[in-house]
């Protein structure tokens, strides 16, 4: 990852987890210094599935010291955008294909003190994304198609992810590259030699036998050991 990024490079995604050890996993995290819980927003309309509203950054927020990455991936944004910063979320991303106003959803997110972000699909060109670089905080990676959990890294994700930095650089903008989906120690040394910066982890992390042992497997790999 980025040397100069002082964000915890890790961003669990709750999406995978069993609800009832919701709680546990999250006392884990906070013992492990994660800065970011990951919400993966589903409506049924822009993905299948259907996953969560505005109440669970708030209910996370009630109990924890996260701050909450509202990944929406919804129709209409332009809607869901205000309340899930009334419920709290510090970051929000949404999708670059969805057909509203990017400029005007962007200005919705940072107006209210939060960062922005922009979303692209794996079959998306990045360089859709390059207009508007000056205007985010972050631009969030798919590395498989959005919509459910447990999918298998997408390879060309890694050329995507060097291309868009190679941009970024050479603009000398700060905004930074999160990636999602499929995300394991195999792949983490791959992703972070092409400029990853941060890496959302759902699956691989809450599947494990020990949470505990398995975020400091992925802490180690990020960090060369």
């Amino acid at each position: 990852m980025t040397q100069n990024n002082p964000i915890h490079p890790v961003f669990p995604s709750i999406l995978s987890t069993n609800f009832f050890d919701l709680q546990e996993k999250l006392t884990t995290f906070a013992a492990h210094n994660i800065d970011f819980i990951h919400l993966d927003v589903m409506d049924g309309h822009f993905v299948d599935n259907i996953s969560f509203g505005p109440s669970a950054s708030r209910a996370i927020k009630s109990r924890f010291n996260f701050k909450i990455d509202a990944h929406l991936m919804v129709d209409n944004p332009g809607k869901m955008i205000p309340q899930f910063i009334a419920a709290g979320s510090d970051w929000v991303s949404f999708h670059l294909e969805t057909h509203e106003d990017i400029k005007e959803n962007i200005s919705l997110i940072s107006g209210q003190g939060r960062k922005p972000g922009l979303v692209l699909n794996p079959d998306t060109p990045v360089e859709n994304v390059f207009p508007f670089l000056e205007d985010i905080h972050y631009v969030l990676l798919m590395s498989v198609f959005p919509g459910r959990g447990g999918q298998k890294f997408i390879p060309a994700s890694i050329h995507r992810v060097a291309h868009l930095k190679k941009e970024i650089i050479n603009r000398g903008t700060a905004c930074l590259i999160q990636v999602d989906g499929g995300i394991n120690t195999s792949n983490i040394p791959d992703l972070q030699n092409a400029g990853a910066d941060l890496l959302v982890i759902g699956t691989f992390l809450y599947n494990s036998a020990n949470t505990a042992d398995t975020l400091m497997e992925i802490l180690n790999k990020i960090n060369g050991a």
